[in-house]
């Protein structure tokens, strides 16, 4: 009986260490299985983060109430020149252009570092917004563009719907730059012996504001573009060939689907473009780099957004600093007559040619009778020295017939 005891308790003794034995084997299989595929993942720079905040930015964004839309410009070596936060608002069909300078260096809070050191282990902790972009570079566009936004939200304190990548040659046809001063409440935040302080008082006191002003470059649409716009507003027809030609163009992309922004057209029909507000981020330059108020612009952010007037006047500005025009001299023009009136196009090829121009070709315009002189350029800046040969002319951004530069539609007030 005492032999069979032991032979028992043997028995069961060499089983439990088989079990731990077991389950050691599985667990270290498990880890190197596991190592392995992650590490692979990180190298491939294809690793997901399971943490919501991440998955939010990279699923396919959804139509909002009001929209917040992050223009990121970027060059050939992918350095973002400019950033702006777009705020559409639906309701009262207002839209406001923030203008958030890209020298401004950003501290990533701890617990969003240690996540995006996973994705890209080379990301330091204070980052250049200029460089946000490329500071990914192992990783796919759209997601590395869906990180910078991540980023964007934490330095502004807001959600953002959604970002769109434009190209320098769109944006130099888009825009122009004027000096303006934009006003915002600044808020001043608790350091840890005010919070203690408040704590132990149990005051539910208000924190201390005061007003503050920020002067910079901004961003705003150039005639041309308003011109462009003016000449579609209200048609939502127009207005949807227009959001599907950008997505088709080079220099753009967006995660954010055609479908989606088409969403956005009866809000758009009923906007007024020359009411367009834009804004510079509240902040502080030194040394020529510039410093966001997190605390500030997520309230100055949060009241255009929850604005419940509608715009209804130009907004003003001082010197608007425009770029050199560039010379027709040398561009292929095309004269077209969309006034009906015989020998129009001809007697302005003439003129134009004794000016010094190229202009080799004319034709007619069939779709419609001009009363105003249309200019379409392909580029921004262009056509200016042309207007001086016409009445009041309409200088756009378009697509001209393949070979040319240039394309003049004339009007029937230049027949007079």
């Amino acid at each position: 009986m005492k032999k069979n005891a032991v032979v028992f308790f043997f028995k069961s003794l060499l089983r439990s260490i088989l079990v731990i034995v077991s389950i050691l084997a599985v667990g270290v299989i498990s880890y190197k299985v596991s190592y392995e595929v992650l590490s692979k993942q990180m190298e491939e720079g294809t690793l997901e983060m399971k943490e919501q905040e991440l998955e939010d930015i990279l699923d396919q964004a959804q139509k909002d109430e009001i929209s917040k839309n992050l223009i990121y410009v970027v060059d050939d070596e992918e350095k973002i020149t400019h950033m702006l936060l777009e705020i559409c608002n639906t309701k009262t069909y207002n839209m406001d252009y923030v203008t958030i300078p890209t020298r401004t260096d950003y501290v990533i809070p701890s617990k969003m570092y240690q996540k995006l050191c996973v994705v890209e282990e080379e990301i330091p902790q204070i980052v250049r917004l200029a460089k946000l972009k490329q500071y990914f570079p192992d990783i796919e566009d759209e997601k590395a563009y869906g990180y910078a936004e991540l980023i964007m939200e934490k330095a502004l304190g807001i959600d953002i719907s959604y970002y769109t990548v434009i190209s320098e040659e769109i944006y130099e046809s888009r825009c122009q730059e004027v000096e303006a001063t934009t006003s915002y409440t600044k808020v001043m935040e608790e350091t840890e012996a005010d919070s203690a302080e408040s704590s132990e008082e149990a005051t539910d006191a208000p924190k201390q504001e005061y007003t503050m002003s920020v002067t910079m470059k901004l961003s705003v649409a150039s005639d041309s573009y308003l011109n462009q716009l003016e000449a579609i507003k209200g048609d939502e027809s127009q207005l949807m060939d227009f959001i599907k030609a950008q997505y088709e163009q080079e220099g753009w992309m967006s995660n954010l689907t055609v479908y989606n922004k088409i969403g956005y057209v009866e809000a758009y029909a009923k906007m007024n473009a020359s009411f367009n507000h834009y804004w510079g981020i509240p902040g502080e330059r030194s040394d020529k780099l510039f410093t966001i108020d997190g605390a500030s612009s997520k309230k100055f952010l949060a009241e255009l957004e929850n604005n419940e007037e509608s715009y209804t006047d130009v907004q003003s500005f001082g010197k608007v600093t425009k770029k050199k025009g560039i010379s027709s001299k040398r561009k292929k023009i095309l004269v077209l007559n969309g006034s009906k009136i015989s020998g129009l196009a001809a007697s302005k090829q003439e003129e134009l040619i004794n000016a010094g121009f190229n202009v080799p070709k004319v034709g007619d315009y069939t779709d419609e009778i001009l009363t105003q002189t249309r200019i379409i350029v392909t580029k921004d800046r262009m056509g200016q020295d042309l207007a001086a040969y016409f009445k009041n002319p309409q200088i756009v951004v378009g697509t001209v017939e393949e070979g040319y530069d240039i394309e003049i539609i004339l009007g029937t007030v230049d027949a007079n």
